[in-house]
């Protein structure tokens, strides 16, 4: 009687362990509507990586990523649709094993993955979902004047010049219409224009990285191109926009999605002084893997002097280091390739202006803010994640890919559940994580 005891006792609890582990999971997007999901954002949300768009890298996007979790909780939920590059896409970077050691191919480089036959007919006009451009700002989404309109037109859809040619526009825009130049007697559209016309009933938006990334990483270098004289106006390039401007135009992205009833969340701008691209190469790093006793660098105001550990060189110095560029006071690295103490701290300092002025405007409608400051962060002194190290080492991090600025599809993942975390926990939505093992980090040879 005791072992038909024990062996019923067994098989109760067996029973009883195997239930729990597999009830069901009471999936519900709770209190948000799915039904039409837009990602409003730069080259982070358009699936940018390894310093290109191409098909491969693309399809998992963060927005991807998080529509396809959002469609277990809303089957009903309408196609997450990407303007869908093709092969290479645009070129990108991979690594190759070179006389013994592993070495970054950029496109261009023999044997490098350039540009897909199908890039330069890229860019159907039709409704998308992920709206994301490679470097677009905030400043270029909505124009607060006459002039701001043309300028926008003409740096995200192109323009002709009479007498000084063709300016194509970005290229990574071409699936969207911004219409006719105003300076040419046609009719503009912005970005703004496409954020209310889309029914969006959700949408993620982590608008602004390059509001300042675009002045990082020109190493401080901004360019105005004054045009008036000819009736365009001036251009200006790699600047770090004004708060009140970026505050307004915000608002302004923000009231078109509530006045359709959409229901989102919104992201904060990442410190940039922390992705690999500005610590890749350090000063001590030069000292003993070149043999510089000190590093020449030229700041801001066109002063040489020795760099200290708060200057912070680009990734993009690589080639000209190794022909000696840094090594003495003749032969230092120019401004364009150093992002000095005094350029670091206006990034950051402009980076936490953006960031009050995004919380702000978030409030204002009762939209949730994922802290992505906060949370990449975390990454500088290395975090784990379902036991996966992450780190911002150039490589070997794990979450940024070969160009040093932007995610792989395992920092993709990441994010994507950063957001739906914050969906979760705004609408009581259940949506489930993914499983960052479950993506690639850099591909190696």
């Amino acid at each position: 009687m005791k072992k038909i005891f024990y062996f019923a006792l067994i098989a109760t609890l067996f029973t009883a362990c195997r239930k729990s582990e597999f009830d069901a999971v009471d999936r519900s997007s709770g209190d948000a509507d799915f039904s039409k999901y837009i990602a409003l954002g730069n080259s982070l949300t358009q699936g940018f990586q390894d310093g290109g768009l191409y098909e491969d890298g693309q399809s998992m996007s963060y927005p991807s990523i998080i529509a396809n979790q959002m469609k277990i909780v809303d089957p009903e939920m309408g196609d997450f649709r990407q303007p869908d590059v093709y092969g290479n896409g645009s070129g990108y970077m991979h690594l190759e094993w070179e006389n013994d050691e592993i070495v970054v191919v950029r496109p261009a480089d023999e044997n490098g993955y350039s540009e897909d036959p199908s890039w330069e007919n890229w860019g159907t006009k039709v409704p998308y979902n992920n709206l994301g451009i490679a470097g677009i700002t905030l400043m270029q989404c909505v124009a607060l004047d006459d002039n701001e309109m043309t300028v926008n037109q003409g740096i995200l859809g192109g323009v002709s010049f009479p007498l000084l040619g063709d300016f194509p526009g970005n290229p990574f825009a071409r699936f969207m219409d911004f219409g006719e130049s105003p300076f040419t007697g046609g009719e503009a559209k912005q970005y703004l224009d496409h954020v209310k016309e889309s029914n969006a009933t959700f949408f993620t938006c982590w608008l602004g990285n390059n509001d300042v990334l675009g002045y990082a990483t020109s190493g401080g270098v901004s360019t105005e191109i004054d045009l008036s004289l000819i009736g365009f106006g001036v251009i200006e390039l790699n600047t770090l926009s004004d708060p009140t401007d970026f505050r307004m135009k915000y608002d302004s992205v923000l009231t078109a999605l509530h006045d359709q009833g959409a229901d989102g969340i919104c992201a904060t701008l990442p410190d940039v002084t922390v992705i690999p691209y500005f610590n890749t190469f350090t000063i001590q790093g030069l000292k003993d893997e070149y043999g510089y006793s000190d590093v020449w660098i030229e700041d801001y105001n066109g002063t040489v002097r020795v760099a200290t550990d708060d200057d912070l060189i680009i990734l993009n110095a690589k080639d000209t280091i190794e022909l000696g560029a840094g090594s003495s006071e003749d032969q230092f690295l120019q401004n364009g390739l150093i992002l000095d103490s005094y350029e670091v701290s206006l990034c950051q300092s402009r980076t936490m202006q953006l960031n009050s002025e995004i919380k702000a405007s978030a409030a204002s409608f009762n939209y949730p803010v994922v802290d992505m400051h906060g949370f990449l962060n975390t990454l500088k002194a290395g975090a784990v994640f379902e036991g996966v190290e992450i780190n911002p080492e150039y490589i070997s991090g794990g979450a940024f890919s070969l160009d040093g600025i932007h995610l792989n599809p395992r920092g993709y993942a990441i994010v994507a559940n950063e957001f739906i975390e914050g969906i979760n926990d705004h609408y009581n939505s259940n949506i489930p994580k993914v499983s960052i093992g479950n993506y690639r980090g850099v591909v190696f040879p």
